[in-house]
């Protein structure tokens, strides 16, 4: 089949990627969730006989087989532009039994099974693992919630949820605080202490007795906060908050639950488009849309705008890149992913996951590569633009003095903002004087952060913290170059 070209917002031709996975699963049993490792190259699949698999996989090794794959073949037909082998290394699951590598006959280890058991009767609804990757937590449709050691696959604590035969839908865990929500197929959440696996609270029919599609943490509003999406409708709501006498309790109380408008379209997905900040929500709907929501303008009463995807097909669920390039992944019933920059209000990337079976989940692993699930398998991808994703080009001296130069009226805001007194020096002896600064920033964090054993890679948080302290200290360069530029080497006192 010949790739197909896409128009952008801007009318521009989008050709699909030639971006290829480096992993591929496939299974005989149908794939109903999994979870990706914050801080190691390892994935976790739930099936619908209810057995879980954990693998640790190699990125080194995989990339290493995918390049001497693509020297061995044409990759594209030049004739029909078709795709004429698969290079990508590719496990079938389930494994055979007592065994912990993979049976596609290579010794170099680029995937290891790390443990599989039956651990639900029926099949896995539900998985996720903790913000540190310590424990892994699963539900299936006997209601029984477990929690398991990742590394070993032991259970720790179980626990039965009665929910009146209702099954689950989604589950999200704190990454703050030691609590997880359960939402089932009717529109309950239920709150649970990971800690001692009690029943905190429940609150009921969030969105009119809908399923609730997808959870995801408010923070920024409160540790306690969370929205949900389900039906046509986003809510938020506190987690402690009960909704089972609202209609005896005041009137305050009876807002546990604040609802958005109708979108008369449903919700099917959700997050944050950064959700360290929390400033934008990104939903995607059921006619191939994503709406923007800004939290702090409208209270989520409604969207502020809308990006056109795909036609005749829905949005089925999204992840933000964490990349800090305003972007955000899609996975679509037509098998497609599709890379949305926010701001730009366009698709950047296309890319195919399946080409029979839409995409019903998406993660992004510890190292920013973007993992997609269908049916019957998962895909892990590396990125192409990996160099150019994490390192931000610090500016040149000529495009800070254009910058500076440019605008005026910013020159005269970050002038105001100046924190040292600099007056009298070379321009070449304020840059130095800068750059000790900076330095004595960092070695000032890296004594507070502890020692802790990881990747050179380390973890995602990691990662996006470290890149908004260089984002801080180029802004800080910008500045005291535009103060030194526009004052001739005498900063301004405000005494005289």
């Amino acid at each position: 089949m010949a790739k197909k070209n896409y128009k952008n917002k801007k009318n521009e031709v989008l050709k699909e990627s030639d971006a290829l996975p480096l992993l591929e699963f496939k299974f005989d049993e149908p794939l109903f969730q999994m979870a990706s490792h914050p801080e190691e190259p390892i994935i976790a699949t739930g099936l619908s006989n209810g057995y879980i698999y954990c693998y640790r996989y190699n990125p080194q090794g995989l990339m290493k087989y995918l390049k001497e794959q693509k020297k061995a073949f044409k990759l594209t037909d030049e004739k029909t532009g078709e795709k004429n082998e698969v290079f990508w290394k590719m496990v079938n699951v389930p494994q055979d039994k007592g065994t912990g590598q993979t049976n596609d006959g290579d010794d170099d280890n680029t995937v290891t099974l790390m443990w599989k058991t039956r651990r639900h009767k029926g099949s896995v609804r539900c998985i996720a693992m903790d913000p540190k990757g310590k424990f892994i937590y699963s539900i299936g449709t006997d209601n029984i919630l477990k929690k398991a050691d990742v590394m070993s696959g032991k259970v720790i604590q179980k626990t039965n949820i009665q929910n009146d035969n209702h099954k689950f839908s989604k589950m999200t865990v704190s990454s703050t605080h030691p609590i997880l929500l359960l939402g089932d197929e009717v529109g309950n959440v239920f709150t649970i202490d990971t800690k001692t696996f009690k029943l905190l609270n429940v609150i009921k029919g969030i969105h009119g007795g809908d399923s609730i599609n997808d959870i995801f943490h408010f923070a920024k509003r409160s540790v306690y906060k969370f929205i949900s999406a389900g039906e046509t409708t986003l809510a938020y709501w506190d987690c402690r908050s009960s909704n089972e006498n609202d209609s005896t309790e005041t009137d305050e109380l009876k807002r546990t639950v604040v609802y958005s408008d109708d979108q008369e379209d449903e919700i099917l997905c959700g997050t944050f488009l950064d959700p360290e900040e929390g400033e934008t929500v990104v939903c995607g709907m059921g006619e191939g849309v994503v709406t923007i929501w800004k939290p702090e303008k409208n209270d989520l009463e409604d969207q502020m705008s809308r990006i056109k995807i795909t036609k005749d097909e829905s949005v089925e669920c999204i992840v933000p890149t964490l990349q800090d390039d305003n972007c955000v992944w899609c996975g679509c019933s037509n098998g497609k992913l599709y890379k949305v920059d926010i701001k730009g209000s366009r698709i950047s990337e296309i890319r195919t996951h399946n080409s029979v079976d839409e995409v019903q989940f998406l993660d992004i692993d510890y190292d920013y590569r973007l993992v997609s699930g269908g049916m019957d398998n998962i895909k892990i991808w590396e990125s192409q633009n990996r160099e150019e994703n994490d390192f931000d080009p610090e500016p040149s001296e000529n495009e800070s003095n254009s910058e500076s130069n440019s605008d005026p009226d910013s020159d005269l805001e970050d002038s105001s903002d100046d924190e040292g007194e600099l007056s009298g020096l070379s321009r070449e002896e304020l840059i130095a004087e800068l750059d000790k600064d900076l330095v004595g920033e960092d070695n000032s964090d890296s004594e507070e952060t502890p020692d802790v054993n990881r990747d050179d890679s380390g973890s995602k948080s990691q990662k996006r913290k470290s890149k908004s302290l260089n984002s801080k200290q180029n802004k800080k360069i910008k500045q005291e170059k535009r103060t030194y530029n526009d004052s001739h080497g005498i900063t301004k006192f405000e005494d005289l």
